[in-house]
């Protein structure tokens, strides 16, 4: 099993402790890690507080110069938040001071996610396509390094591999992969990166694993993206549950939709060796596994370095 890579999320007040923990990470041996486009929101609210945003190539900049072999990567950047002219530079210029580790992860976000700042989305293949065309319009003489596009369904994954470097999913069911990997063209799969964050909860507790699982798939469910992607890889009556639940205001109802075929099909929780069987099944599909401890604990440089100890 090769070692995945981890979410390094920093906060404001734990930004220092990420950039040690990204060293410590390197230090350890782990190939890669990726810096989200976080959002700020009251502990234990979702969507309708979010106030403010943290700068995923803002903490990638410091990481890469702070370390010499891991990999860094935005995981990704909302494109509706930057022109694709500054984010070009950005990416040209982590990509030149770090001799090649950087990757730029890009992603049009979800809908729900951006109205609460004010961007009225648009159809998001035709503003991927036109975005990152003009990313790359913008940096003729500038190198640009790989690109990866979120994506979670197959049109959105197709477009991936044929304007960019690869797909990157989160949450995709293990279980589908099969259907993921049909959507990718044949003549490119052997060029292009299929990477996926998972979100991973440490215990030898199952029930309380499985709690955790659905609090955090339960707050996808509130995003119609995932909630349709779901449902397109088996978890239709979960879906309809979750819907139904959201429309009457009982969020325990969308947690209680998510069932344990559901949970344990997406998310990466349990024991140390189960934890590590699941990451082995992971790779076996040929899928750059990024390990995510978002939402575990306040402080997630110290969450991702415990986590990281499974791998030793």
């Amino acid at each position: 099993m090769s070692k995945p890579g981890f979410i390094l999320a920093a906060e404001p007040g734990h930004r220092k402790a990420a950039i040690i923990a990204a060293r410590e990470l390197e230090r350890r041996g782990f190939p890669h890690l990726l810096c989200p486009y976080d959002y700020g929101l009251p502990e234990g609210e979702w969507i309708s507080n979010i106030t403010e945003a943290y700068d995923a190539l803002s903490l990638s900049t410091a990481i890469l110069q702070a370390t010499h072999a891991i990999h860094v990567g935005t995981g990704i950047s909302v494109t509706y938040m930057r022109h694709p002219a500054d984010v070009a530079a950005a990416a040209s210029f982590n990509h030149e001071i770090s001799n090649g580790r950087f990757t730029l992860g890009l992603g049009s976000g979800v809908n729900e996610l951006l109205k609460r700042f004010g961007v009225q989305p648009e159809r998001p293949l035709a503003h991927m396509r036109s975005y990152v065309e003009r990313l790359r319009a913008s940096a003729s003489r500038q190198p640009l390094p790989p690109i990866l596009i979120a994506a979670v369904r197959p049109r959105m994954i197709r477009l991936a591999c044929e304007i960019a470097d690869g797909p990157l999913g989160a949450n995709w069911a293990l279980s589908s992969m099969p259907a993921i990997l049909e959507a990718i063209p044949a003549e490119r799969r052997q060029h292009v990166t299929v990477g996926n964050v998972a979100p991973a909860w440490i215990t030898d507790d199952r029930g309380e694993g499985l709690a955790f699982m659905r609090r955090f798939l339960g707050l996808h469910m509130r995003l119609a993206n995932f909630r349709d992607y779901f449902a397109e890889a088996g978890y239709e009556s979960e879906a309809a549950r979750a819907l139904a639940a959201i429309e009457a205001g009982d969020g325990a109802g969308v947690e209680a939709a998510i069932s344990e075929r559901m949970a344990d099909d997406i998310g990466i929780f349990g024991t140390r060796s189960q934890i590590r069987d699941k990451v082995e099944a992971w790779q076996a599909q040929g899928v750059t596994l990024t390990i995510s401890t978002l939402l575990t604990i306040k402080d997630q440089p110290a969450a991702v370095l415990r986590a990281s100890e499974l791998f030793d």
